[in-house]
């Protein structure tokens, strides 16, 4: 995958101000490819190479651009994250690994694959290529259904839950 970050050189002229890979993978096939804390402005001052260093799901003020690799169904039957660390845990149900909930408004694109998005009232709509979704701080889970990784773009907004 290659990743390109446009700025301005010292004249304000637009340039690329990065070309290559993303930089910061998330596992197989996942990238951080993008993020954002605080007020924005443009021209944006943060380094080309390295977006602001923020959670996997951002807070309220920030904003995430991801590229998200789920496994097939064989690889985890059950749907939920095969490892995950201390910092995201407290958003999954321990007692159903894929359902979680976040403080996030999720503009998501499915690239390739096949799978359900369940709701907390057990309703289910499968997604595939091609398709559009946004999620608006509900629990949720994605529920890959076939022997392809879902494959999804996505960009996460934080906000504060009222």
């Amino acid at each position: 995958m290659k990743l390109l970050v446009t700025g301005h050189d010292e004249n304000g002229k637009a340039v690329f101000s990065h070309v290559g890979t993303p930089p910061r993978g998330l596992g197989t096939g996942s990238y951080e490819l993008w993020s954002t804390q605080g007020p924005l402005s443009v021209p944006d001052a943060a380094a080309p190479e390295a977006p602001a260093d923020i959670g996997y799901f951002p807070v309220d003020g920030e904003t995430s651009f991801k590229f998200v690799t789920v496994p097939p169904v064989s690889e985890h039957p059950r749907g939920g994250p095969r490892t995950m660390t201390e910092d995201i845990a407290h958003y999954f149900d321990p007692d159903d690994p894929a359902m979680h909930t976040t403080d996030t408004i999720d503009y998501v694109i499915i690239l390739s694959g096949q799978a359900e998005l369940e709701l907390d009232d057990g309703r289910r709509e499968t997604v595939r290529q091609g398709d559009c979704v946004v999620q608006r701080g509900t629990r949720h889970a994605w529920r890959v259904t076939s022997e392809e990784p879902l494959i999804m773009a996505a960009v996460l907004i934080g906000a504060k839950r009222t």
